[in-house]
């Protein structure tokens, strides 16, 4: 009988390490990332499709023409050489980055400034010279601040409220001196660098693989920006800020993502978010999730809790041989 135990614990042990070293294995999951053909060049017809799914006021795409994801159930379809990541467009005033995670493995960069001059909400050089002139204006105001302290009779009130404004005023500069300075280092001396279209693939992919996507929020700009993604509860609102879409074309399986970029409810709702979902765009091939519209799936029987029942079956049966 208690040779008849050993071998039963042994078995679930056995089969438990298994389990625990076959997720290990997928957790390590690594993909060697490559510039891929910029999709709007390649084949404009698709590219458009995915593009005329995207305006300024909202990322309005047919649920039924293209069925809704969770967008958190993405996975590699094991059909595709690679998964191929597209830019299709970004409507968002944040210079956002874009992520990827493989089998909730460490978040990897894939896209460090989401900006372009042919976006929804381009770049252009006069914004750049707008910030340049309010610059020029501040410096204005400030030199007519100190001429006003220096030369003119002031009460001790009124010496007092033009101080304060020139402390503002400088910190004013400091701050607009700083932010242009920044943002003439990002792509193409501040008017981001990336075109429509323009693709990176995942290759070296093996195995059942999952992935997911998030953006970094203004992180070009900021290292501290807020990273969300598929799962509400683990952005910093508890909102969803991610939604999928299911496209096929031919044999190949793509999904397209919009994110929102800005943080909290509504406007409607007292919060600062216009929750348009178009603040960056993109499009995967290679990738298939679940349908929102279709039933969940049965879990798989042999999970870690149906290995330990398993083996308590395995002990019934060794005592009841031993009887």
């Amino acid at each position: 009988m208690k040779k008849l135990l050993f071998s039963a614990c042994l078995a679930a042990a056995a089969s438990l390490s298994f389990v625990t070293a076959a997720t290990a294995q997928n957790t390590n999951q690594t993909a060697t990332i490559q510039d891929a053909d910029n999709l709007k060049s390649s084949d404009a017809a698709l590219f458009n499709q995915f593009n005329d799914s995207v305006n300024t006021e909202r990322l309005a795409m047919d649920e039924y023409t293209l069925p809704e994801l969770f967008a958190d159930s993405l996975k590699w379809d094991g059909l595709s050489e690679s998964i191929d990541v597209v830019f299709i467009n970004e409507g968002a005033g944040y210079r956002n980055q874009l992520l990827f995670s493989l089998n909730d493995g460490p978040q990897t960069m894939l896209f460090d400034d989401i900006a372009s001059t042919e976006s929804i909400l381009k770049e252009t050089q006069s914004k750049l010279e707008r910030k340049a002139n309010k610059i020029a204006q501040v410096e204005s105001d400030i030199a007519q601040l100190e001429t006003t302290i220096q030369t003119t009779e002031l009460s001790v009130e009124e010496r007092a409220a033009a101080e304060s404004d020139l402390s503002k005023k400088q910190k004013e500069l400091t701050n607009r001196t700083n932010a242009l300075a920044l943002e003439k280092t990002l792509g193409d001396n501040g008017l981001g660098s990336m075109k429509l279209g323009d693709s990176k693939s995942l290759s070296g992919l093996s195995g059942d693989v999952g992935i997911d996507f998030f953006i970094k929020a203004d992180g070009a700009r900021r290292d501290a920006g807020k990273i969300y993604g598929a799962d509400p509860d683990a952005n910093a609102d508890g909102l969803q800020h991610l939604i999928a879409r299911e496209f096929k074309q031919g044999n190949d399986n793509w999904v397209l993502l919009g994110f929102e970029d800005l943080y909290g409810v509504h406007t409607s709702e007292g919060g600062s978010s216009d929750r348009d979902f178009n603040d960056v765009v993109i499009a995967v091939r290679g990738v298939t999730g679940r349908r929102v519209d279709e039933p969940q799936d049965v879990p798989e029987p042999m999970t870690i809790a149906g290995l330990l029942l398993v083996g308590g079956l395995g002990l019934g049966q060794a005592r009841r041989k031993a009887r």
